[in-house]
């Protein structure tokens, strides 16, 4: 009971295996998620500059109001703000407000409302924990899945012949840590993609984008295959060499010759190079 009940809430919470969105005879060829250190990157970062929040605040408070320590902590909301858009925002306008108020309180405040930007950090790098479990990729013989949301699943598949090209976009901080963006050209299709969705999106001009894969190129290779299974790899065969015909060495001796008897080039020169010209026989 303990062990059906524990693999039905792993199921809830990830969402299906890719082998349940496969139809009878079709083969997957590929599955992944987006890069875990762009996902859970940001809610670790907004942790730790909660944390340093945690700590400048309570310096604050012992010191009896110690001024420099604010103008740290304003910065550190800022930074809140900026790595993420939605609870870190929340958390960095939460912390001003609190650093305020307890400049302004003539008893202080609790140590616990200091805690208040941290709660908002954990709650977004558990969103994001959810998010990634959820979020799928995946690349049959037959289509190009994709699966995404949090609390609401949202699924869409694309037929491999109505995808045009495949393209791998990857910026240099991309390349450091191993992962990039992948667009499936569509011919104008949206394909029941929510376009306004971060991490997944359809574009107008009709791309499909995975955006933050991890080792972009070789998902390039596995989908350009499989779009295109009749191209054959470009192999280079070794060709024989052609040796110079016998009429064309002696030209070349007879005029060496002529180079030496005018002086143009030394004995020495003359005999290297005969040398040479022998040697391709």
């Amino acid at each position: 009971m303990g062990k059906r009940f524990g693999k039905t809430a792993a199921r809830i919470a990830s969402g299906a295996p890719p082998s349940d969105y496969l139809m009878p005879g079709e083969t997957l060829r590929w599955k992944g998620k987006p890069a875990a250190i762009v996902i859970l990157g940001r809610g670790l970062l907004l942790t730790f500059f909660a944390l340093v929040y945690f700590s400048v605040m309570m310096v604050y408070v012992e010191n009896d109001g110690y001024l420099p320590a604010l103008g740290i902590v304003v910065l550190i909301c800022i930074m809140m703000a900026l790595v993420e858009r939605r609870f870190g925002l929340l958390g960095g306008v939460a912390g001003i407000g609190i650093a305020v108020w307890a400049f302004l309180s003539d008893k202080g405040l609790e140590w616990y409302w200091y805690l208040v930007p941290l709660i908002f950090a954990l709650v977004a790098l558990l969103i994001n924990y959810i998010y990634l479990n959820r979020v799928m990729f995946v690349i049959t013989d037959r289509r190009i899945i994709t699966r995404y949301g949090i609390f609401t699943l949202r699924y869409a598949d694309t037929g491999v012949d109505k995808i045009q090209n495949v393209t791998v976009i990857q910026p240099w901080y991309e390349r450091v840590f191993g992962y990039g963006d992948i667009y499936f050209a569509t011919a104008g299709e949206k394909g029941g993609i929510d376009y306004e969705s971060p991490g997944i999106k359809l574009r107008s001009g009709g791309a499909v984008e995975w955006e933050n894969v991890g080792r972009p190129f070789e998902v390039n290779k596995i989908a350009a295959a499989v779009i295109n299974p009749s191209a054959m790899p470009v192999v280079v065969v070794d060709q024989p060499v052609q040796r110079p015909s016998a009429l064309g060495t002696e030209e070349r001796l007879r005029e060496l010759d002529d180079l030496r008897q005018k002086g143009l080039v030394t004995q020495q020169e003359y005999d290297e190079k005969r040398k040479q010209i022998l040697e391709r026989l």
